[in-house]
Formats: C-alpha cells, structure tokens, sequence
C-alpha cells in the first residue's frame, strides 16, 4: 500500500538499541559482585542504568556510588566504582554506521538518547558516526527524557522539521508511541535490515 504521510526531511535516532547495541546486566553483574549480598544487589540494580534521575543529571555518579555503599554495601571506592560503570557495554549495532552515513548526506540527523553524563562521554569518543549527526541531544543535557514530550519536540526543533516531516527511530515501543501521539512518523527499530525494509517505500525526500 502507498504511503501518504508527508516526505522525510530529518530522521530522529535513538543511540541505545539503534545506533549501538548494549547489555545493562554487564554493569549490574560487574557491581554486584562487589556487593554484601550480590544476589540481593542485583535484583536491586535492575534498570539502573535507566533512572530517570541518573539521566537527567538530577544525581551525580559520586551520588550514586555513595547510594550503592549505604543501602547495598558496594565495597568499591569511589575511582573503582566509577572505573567500572565507565567499562564498556555497549558496541556497534551491525549495519547501522553505513546506514548513517547514507541518511546523512541527503536528510538531517539528530540523536535523541536517555544517557548519563559520564557514559556518554564514552560513547561520543568511541562512535565515529556521531559527527555525521546536525545535533546531539541527550537526558542529562537536556534534564528530560523520553518519553517526557518535551524531549521528541527539542528533537524536531533541533532538526528544524515539523514532526509530521521526521522520522523517529527507536527500540524502545514506549518511546514510538509517545513520538506517533506527537504527529512524528515512527519505525519500532528491530535491526538494520528490517530498518532497510521500513525505508524502501517511505517518501524520503
């Protein structure tokens, strides 16, 4: 069936799970084990990473350490700690780098990512296709994040495309839902192929 939403000017992307693959549970495992009770510490760290306070940068990660020491007995120092939530665990996400580079010459790229501070700085050193991006949007810059929907309309003002004209890419189903009640067009990201597949009938401009 054709398409009619309007042409694509700026495509919005996701980092986590689009542009890089990841594994939280790396970090959970690597500081539970530094735990009094690392079965009990690992429950207790699930979805860390994800904090809406972490985030935004409503907590430092020195915040977050002493956290950790009072309520789960994290026997690492603060420059131990910090070393290991700064240890990779995320990579490449096959076949997305090329794709980038090919959206980038025709369309507008911004990131809109959930990160913290400190990991992101990680990540801006090691993924070379960032500097193909107009704008760099991320949680703790920006003290929101989706699917607050302040996050998506920066996003759009950023690329300087109504919503109706950007594509809004992520894996994250709760997030494409916020972006389609704002007018964006959306794709639910899977991986690079199916992404491929989404874009061959879409009215790219």
């Amino acid at each position: 069936m054709k398409r009619t939403e309007p042409p694509i000017e700026a495509v919005i992307f996701d980092l986590f799970g689009v542009i890089i693959a990841f594994d939280n549970d790396i970090v959970h495992a690597r500081l539970a084990r530094h735990c009094a009770d690392p079965a009990d510490a690992l429950r207790h760290l699930d979805g860390l990473m994800a904090r809406h306070e972490i985030i935004t940068g409503a907590v430092t990660l020195r915040q977050v350490h002493r956290r950790l020491v009072d309520a789960n007995g994290l026997t690492l120092t603060y420059p131990q700690f910090e070393a290991a939530w700064l240890e990779p665990y995320s990579w490449p996400m096959p076949g997305m780098a090329d794709l980038v580079k090919v959206l980038s010459e025709n369309h507008r790229l911004v990131l809109l990512s959930n990160i913290d501070h400190d990991y992101w700085q990680v990540v801006r050193a090691t993924q070379p296709e960032l500097k193909l991006f107009t704008e760099l949007l991320v949680s703790c810059d920006l003290g929101y994040a989706k699917p607050e929907s302040e996050a998506f309309l920066r996003a759009s003002q950023a690329a300087g495309v109504h919503p109706e004209r950007c594509l809004f890419v992520d894996d994250t189903r709760t997030n494409v839902e916020a972006a389609r009640a704002l007018g964006f067009q959306t794709h639910w990201f899977r991986d690079a192929a199916g992404f491929i597949e989404y874009l061959k009938p879409c009215p790219i401009r």
